[in-house]
Formats: structure tokens, C-alpha cells, sequence
């Protein structure tokens, strides 16, 4: 009877996917084309006039969407947590929703499109991105449906240096390289369930599994690792053997290898050297659950900085979360990233809705992004000092009875 309830419920949670899947196709650029093929072309059509026709009925299916994601998404912690979702079905889910969500178009980002041209200018042009920009190939049908043409390549070499052989197994082809490219986004966003199961197994067993869905599950993961890829996903992946081998393993040389490699993604995971050049005096002074929790601390600094000098991204947060879910036993932890997943994915409603980015609207997503995590801030605060409150009278009772 169990097995029959578990697999309705991931059935109906497939379905939810698959609905994301579909509704992503409503946000293909109008000058991209990925198949001829007439079937297809009544599908791309059809979701198009959603998309971009009918954007109040866009923005309500989007929001639906997101609604199910996340209420399924407690549903799976709370089953894990007092039931004990079983092992393999657990792993069948993730697999399976992994693969569903592979099919999807990415749909929130153009990002995934300038890292394919990044790369095509090594691969097609033999030139360094880091000086050539994609305005300077104005005859490349690419850059028809491509943003941010007149940049030059903003990250570090290691992104590069991952992307080249997914770009030559392209062939120059669009549709295959971008195949080939969230083929390779999913490898890390797999890679990085692998090491956050792997470290919280070690520093808090029994917590290993809800750690897991409490990554795997997130909303905001799935999205933007597999939907609207981003190269945060990289960057988190190095960080965590970098915590696994360098804390947890105590390869104190591989550590600081793998955290390297992670700051030539992106160069976020930089501020993070401290921990790695002096991880035997670090672990000697602190256990290494604080020590995580005090990452997860230190990662808003950086994102303040992101979002200060330019939005608060929701694929920014990746990072975040993966380091929340290794101590995501902490109820205020818990809460918070939560709170900030569901927060950065409100940012999208209004564009969905109104199709641009006039003043009012930035006002409206900023408001859909502080609102819940104000709430949550809220909630923890009072939290704390209803604790506080009630602790002398639990010492008062306690002398009382003695």
C-alpha cells in the first residue's frame, strides 16, 4: 500500500515537471527556430501566442507551476523526514525528474546561449573570447537570438576550458551543442547531490538523505541548474569536493586544488581561501559542521554585493543553497533558504506578465523578493526571543520541583 501511495505521488509530481517542460517552450525567442518539423511547428506556435500573446495567462500558468513545485517540494521533505520516502523510489525520482526536466527549453535565461558562443568563438573561430565579443561575427545566425552581443567573455578560464568539447561535439550544429551543453550541466548538477549526500553522511548521518531532497527538490535548483543552466552549478560542484576532500578527508592539497578550480568558474568561491590554506588550524579551533554553517554565512557577502550592483538573480543563490543543504538541519537555515528560493523565482511573475522591464515593474520584483524573506526574518527573530523567554522559566521550574 505504501509503494502504491509513493508512486502515485511521484507520478503526479512528474507530471507537474513535465507541465514545466511544455510551458518552457512558451518562452522561445521568436528568432530561433529548433526544428522544421510541422508537428513541432504547431506546438512552438501554439505555446508562443502563450507566451508572449497572452502574457496574463502566462504569468498565471508559471505561477501555478511554481506553486505545486514548492508544495510538492515540502511534501517530499516532510515524507522523507516522518515516513522514510523509500531509498530506491527516492533515487528513481531524482533520476527521473532529472530527465524530464532535460528536455525543457531554457527559458528564464539567455545565459546558456552566451556560454555556446563563448566557446564557438575558440571552437568555429579560433579567437580568445576574453577579447573577441559576439557583435564582432554579425554574420553568425547565432547571435540573432543572443543577448548581451557586446561583451567580451566575463569568467574565469576553468568555464572555458569545460565548455570547449562539448562545443567541437557539436559540429557546429546549434540544436546538438545545446544538447550537449545541458547534458553537461546536468553531469555537475548530479555530481553535486553526489558530494552534498557524501558530506553530510559523514558529518550528520542520519540527516543524509533529508539533506539530499533538500537540495535535490529545491524549486529553485532544478530550474536553474537544469531548465536555465548557469555556471554556478560548476562553481558549487569544485567547492564541494573541495570541502570533501580538503575538511572532511583531510587532503588538505587537493582541497585547495579543487576550491581553485571552483574560483576559475566564476571567482566567487574565492573568499572561501582562508578555509582551505589553514584547514588544520581552522578544524582544530572549529568542528566542521560549524564550519559549514560559517561558510553558508559567508556566502552573503558576496551576494549582497551581486545584488547591490546588479539584481538579485535567482541562480546567484545556487551556491547558498548547496551550502545550506549541508546544514540544513538548522531550522533557521532551513527557513531562510527556502524562503529566498521562493522569493528569487517571484522575480520572474512580472516579466512573465508584462514582457519588459519598465520602472514599475523592477519596483514589483524587488517587493516579490524582500516580502518572503522579510517574513521569514520576521518569524526567526521572534523565534529566538520566545526561546529566550521561555528558557529562565523552564530553570525556574526546574528549581522549583527540586
Amino acid at each position: 500500500m505504501k509503494k502504491i501511495f509513493f508512486g502515485i505521488f511521484s507520478a503526479v509530481y512528474l507530471i507537474i515537471l513535465s507541465l514545466l517542460v511544455i510551458y518552457s517552450y512558451s518562452q522561445i525567442d521568436l528568432n530561433l527556430t529548433l526544428s522544421s518539423n510541422s508537428l513541432y511547428q504547431t506546438f512552438q506556435k501554439a505555446l508562443i501566442f502563450l507566451g508572449y500573446f497572452n502574457r496574463p495567462v502566462s504569468a498565471a500558468v508559471y505561477t501555478g507551476i511554481l506553486l505545486a513545485l514548492f508544495i510538492f517540494y515540502f511534501l517530499i521533505i516532510l515524507a522523507v523526514k516522518k515516513t522514510g520516502f523509500p531509498k530506491k523510489q527516492l533515487f528513481g525520482l531524482i533520476g527521473l525528474s532529472c530527465l524530464v526536466l532535460f528536455l525543457s527549453y531554457p527559458a528564464f535565461s539567455h545565459d546558456i546561449f552566451n556560454y555556446l558562443f563563448d566557446a564557438r568563438i575558440v571552437t568555429k573561430y579560433q579567437q580568445n573570447p576574453y577579447f573577441a565579443k559576439a557583435l564582432d561575427y554579425p554574420q553568425d545566425l547565432w547571435t540573432r537570438f543572443m543577448h548581451w552581443t557586446h561583451r567580451t567573455y566575463p569568467y574565469g578560464p576553468i568555464w572555458l576550458l569545460l565548455t570547449l568539447p562539448f562545443s567541437y561535439l557539436g559540429f557546429g550544429k546549434f540544436v546538438l551543442t545545446l544538447i550537449n551543453f545541458k547534458f553537461l550541466f546536468l553531469l555537475f548538477h548530479l555530481g553535486n547531490l553526489f558530494f552534498i549526500y557524501k558530506i553530510v553522511n559523514k558529518v550528520n548521518p542520519k540527516y543524509a538523505r533529508q539533506a539530499l531532497v533538500f537540495y535535490a527538490f529545491n524549486p529553485l535548483i532544478m530550474i536553474e541548474s537544469i531548465v536555465s543552466p548557469h555556471n554556478e552549478v560548476m562553481m558549487l560542484f569544485f567547492l564541494l569536493t573541495a570541502i570533501y576532500y580538503g575538511l572532511l578527508e583531510k587532503k588538505y592539497f587537493s582541497g585547495i586544488i579543487n576550491l581553485l578550480i571552483s574560483a576559475g568558474v566564476k571567482f566567487v568561491t574565492a573568499i572561501y581561501l582562508p578555509f582551505f590554506i589553514f584547514p588544520k588550524q581552522i578544524v582544530r579551533w572549529i568542528n566542521v559542521k560549524k564550519i559549514l554553517l560559517i561558510m553558508y554565512w559567508v556566502m552573503f557577502v558576496p551576494l549582497v554585493f551581486e545584488i547591490i550592483f546588479r539584481e538579485p538573480y535567482p541562480w546567484y543563490f545556487i551556491i547558498l543553497i548547496g551550502l545550506g543543504a549541508l546544514v540544513s538541519d538548522i531550522y533557521q537555515v532551513r527557513l531562510l533558504t527556502v524562503s529566498i528560493s521562493f522569493a528569487a523565482l517571484l522575480r520572474y511573475i512580472p516579466y512573465l506578465y508584462y514582457g519588459s522591464y519598465p520602472p514599475f515593474i523592477v519596483i514589483y520584483m524587488h517587493w516579490l523578493f524582500i516580502g518572503p524573506i522579510a517574513l521569514a526574518g520576521v518569524w526567526i527573530i521572534l523565534k529566538l526571543i520566545t526561546s529566550r523567554l521561555s528558557f529562565p522559566r523552564k530553570r525556574e521550574s526546574i528549581h522549583k520541583s527540586s
